[in-house]
């Protein structure tokens, strides 16, 4: 981790210049949103159904995890042993966990019925739960670096299923989920570089505003990030 500040302030300009790169790849996406479903085989389409339920459970492990994250987080600002600075840290990840938590809430909802569209049964939610690695000790830092880890991680596991698909319309709907993971894991590794000392005002809500890339509310889903305005270039600053 940097101890120099003009290094942090380096990375977390690049990982932030990560999350802005995938707002202009869903802006740009917008006009093209959707194409018809098209037939795929049985066979095609039973393993397809295998990968979305495997992304599902998943899904439901990281909306545990986040609420494991914020009994934490909430533990670590009301400890009046812990220094000042780190009870602030956590009011500013405590924030960023609940957000985050709720995109993916949004997102296994889409899955399930993405899933029931296509005749399958979802996994159910509650037989899911999120076990921490051996070891993890719950700081602030740690927190945040989990979270980071498992979000890269479902990053990972959703470009190998999107590789492997061929219903137009799950494609989309795992790409545009997709996007946002990738966001979330670029947020969380700035602020993890930067120890969250040049960030103690950051807005989860503006960081990563919507839940998802570009707009699937025709597929059950919510609002894109091609609801965003365009950020003003104009300023004097």
């Amino acid at each position: 981790m940097n101890s120099n500040p003009l290094l942090a302030r380096r990375r977390v300009l690049q990982c932030l210049g990560l999350a802005t790169g995938v707002h202009a790849l869903g802006a740009c996406a917008d006009p093209l949103e959707y194409r018809p479903n098209q037939e795929v085989n049985p066979i095609e389409r039973a393993r397809e159904v295998g990968a979305l339920n495997t992304l599902l459970a998943a899904e439901y492990a990281l909306v545990d995890a986040y609420a494991q994250a914020t009994s934490h987080l909430v533990a670590a600002r009301d400890d009046s042993t812990r220094s000042p600075s780190e009870r602030e840290q956590a009011v500013l990840a405590l924030g960023m966990a609940r957000a985050f938590q709720q995109h993916h809430v949004a997102h296994a909802a889409l899955l399930a019925r993405t899933m029931t569209d296509l005749g399958a049964v979802p996994v159910r939610e509650d037989t899911l739960s999120y076990t921490p690695p051996a070891g993890f000790k719950p700081s602030v830092g740690n927190v945040l670096k989990l979270a980071a880890n498992e979000e890269r991680r479902s990053v990972i596991a959703f470009t190998r299923v999107l590789a492997s698909l061929q219903t137009p319309d799950t494609r989309f709907v795992l790409a545009s989920i997709q996007g946002i993971h990738a966001q979330h894991f670029a947020v969380l590794t700035a602020l993890v570089e930067a120890r969250l000392e040049m960030a103690p005002a950051l807005d989860a809500a503006r960081v990563v505003p919507r839940p998802f890339v570009a707009s699937t509310e025709e597929l059950g889903g919510g609002e894109g990030l091609g609801t965003e305005p365009d950020l003003a270039v104009g300023d004097a600053g």
